[in-house]
């Protein structure tokens, strides 16, 4: 049981990581059905190493791209990076502000739930209501400030960090593929904000690592699945809509009123 415990922290996270329809709230509904003792804080930044290594891999075009433009100093020419990086700040300052309190009010299942249901309700007005025209080359500083404000709302429980950017993206008129790929290069700086302050929380706190073999072999199923999940998700969105993914958050949200 110890191992499956790794085994499925892993798969959720893979799986739900880059999907809109949140990894977080996942793990906490599981955890809860399955009553697993915490993992640890080591098996946290496991896990998101692993997630992290898969974008970058899927991206790996794109990050080439914006790391050869700054090494050959034309950084300030197509502005890519500082649009990503205005993106960020939104996030990361409210973040830094009331993680602690969201973290310690809002973080339960029935917020999970709801946030669930009305979050898939906006992003499935976004994805009817827009015409595709616009891919995240051609990003504006202002596009980029408004899907960081949308990502800010990723902070509440059940949300969904890719729910959220890639709804924002779709207010604003880029296409399906483009606005998750956007979505994909904000999760970058994000999870390594992350990873950041995980490693500072666990280097106060002098935890030991007891479990370093499962949390390695828990970041490898994240790394695996969430490759796999990022690649069918994008095949899937160039011939449909995000209505299998909305759907599914309405119907969780339901049952988890319902039932848990």
């Amino acid at each position: 049981m110890f191992e499956l415990q790794y085994f499925l922290i892993g798969l959720i996270q893979g799986v739900t990581e880059f999907l809109p329809i949140s990894s977080s709230g996942h793990l906490v509904l599981f955890a809860e059905l399955a009553k697993w003792e915490d993992q640890g804080l080591f098996t946290d930044i496991a896990v998101h190493f692993g997630t992290l290594f898969a974008v970058l891999i899927y991206m790996r075009k794109e990050i080439k791209l914006l790391i050869s433009n700054i090494l050959a100093m034309q950084i300030l020419e197509d502005k890519i990076v500082f649009k990503i990086i205005v993106a960020t700040i939104p996030a990361i300052i409210v973040g830094f502000f009331i993680y602690d309190l969201v973290n310690l009010y809002f973080r339960n299942i029935e917020v999970m739930a709801i946030s669930s249901i009305v979050f898939a309700v906006i992003l499935f007005i976004a994805d009817k209501s827009k015409i595709e025209e616009k891919n995240w080359n051609n990003i504006s500083f202002k596009d980029s400030f408004l899907i960081g404000l949308w990502q800010v709302l990723a902070l509440i429980p059940g949300a969904s960090r890719a729910g959220v950017t890639i709804t924002g993206a779709r207010f604003l008129s880029f296409n399906r593929s483009d606005a998750t790929k956007f979505s994909m290069l904000l999760s970058i700086p994000i999870i390594l904000a992350s990873l950041s302050m995980s490693f500072l929380d666990y280097y106060i706190s002098d935890e030991p690592i007891l479990n370093f073999y499962p949390s390695l072999f828990a970041a490898f199923i994240a790394f695996i699945t969430a490759l796999l999940s990022i690649t069918l998700m994008m095949k899937l969105i160039k011939v449909t809509n995000f209505n299998i993914f909305i759907i599914y958050r309405i119907l969780l949200g339901i049952l988890i009123l319902l039932f848990v």
